[in-house]
């Protein structure tokens, strides 16, 4: 059975971003692995991120979730390929959180019994409350590990605040989030006092103009980042990852 990896956060913490990077990473690490990089954001479906260019795929993570009769085969149909060892699956162009009914907790649990079979890795890529989004409270109930990223501000002080209350709950296992902060270039940030304030944060995450530049070409999957200090924490995380047992 593959393993799961939610990259849950703050807002503006780049987690779309450090999740296509993770997968394209673990896919350098591994060669042979399967990896499905999942989207949950109904704001900004994934499809059109990681292929702004495609326009006859029609498949959708809502169509999983929502959808009468599903089966693994139906899983399969809607994952788009992006190299032959990288799926992704997501909310497609001009969907949003109205477009399909709330899943309830029976086919969500069929989907991630399904992730699990259908690959190696499947990285998760949440949104940023497991309150009012089910596909993210399942995400980190169901996963292996979670990474749990913080923009270095007052930003990441009040969203850790506010749901670290949520997140004690034993289905969450919080005490065992990967919690690292996720550095910005707009303004100058004093990592250290972050780090005190935030406690338990085991590495930063460097801002990088090569990777918010990848991002907007929709190439990370393909080709990765040319960042050797992003590529080291990346890597420094996805090798914490596939070494982590549930």
């Amino acid at each position: 059975m593959g393993k799961i990896f939610s990259i849950y956060g703050s807002s503006g913490a780049y987690k779309t971003t450090t999740s296509l990077a993770l997968a394209h990473n673990i896919s350098r690490i591994e060669p042979k692995a399967d990896i499905i990089v999942v989207g949950t954001d109904t704001t900004k479906p994934l499809i059109p991120i990681v292929a702004p260019h495609e326009s006859k795929f029609d498949g959708s993570l809502g169509k999983c979730l929502s959808n009468v009769s599903f089966e693994e085969t139906d899983l399969r149909r809607n994952l788009l390929p992006i190299t032959d060892k990288i799926m992704v699956l997501g909310y497609n162009i001009r969907e949003n959180e109205n477009s399909f009914p709330p899943p309830d907790d029976t086919r969500l649990a069929q989907i991630f019994s399904y992730l699990r079979s259908s690959a190696d890795y499947v990285i998760i890529d949440c949104m940023s409350t497991v309150i009012t989004s089910k596909m993210t409270a399942w995400s980190i109930m169901s996963a292996t590990k979670t990474v749990e990223l913080f923009t270095a501000d007052i930003n990441g002080l009040v969203f850790d605040g506010s749901q670290e209350p949520v997140l004690q709950s034993e289905q969450y296992q919080y005490k065992h989030f990967i919690r690292a902060l996720a550095l910005r270039n707009s303004f100058k940030q004093d990592v250290a006092a972050m780090r005190n304030a935030l406690g338990r944060i085991s590495g930063e995450i460097p801002f990088s103009t090569h990777a918010a530049e990848a991002f907007n070409q929709a190439a990370i999957l393909r080709n990765g980042v040319s960042d050797s200090a992003y590529n080291h924490a990346i890597n420094k995380l996805a090798k914490s990852l596939i070494g982590g047992k549930k």
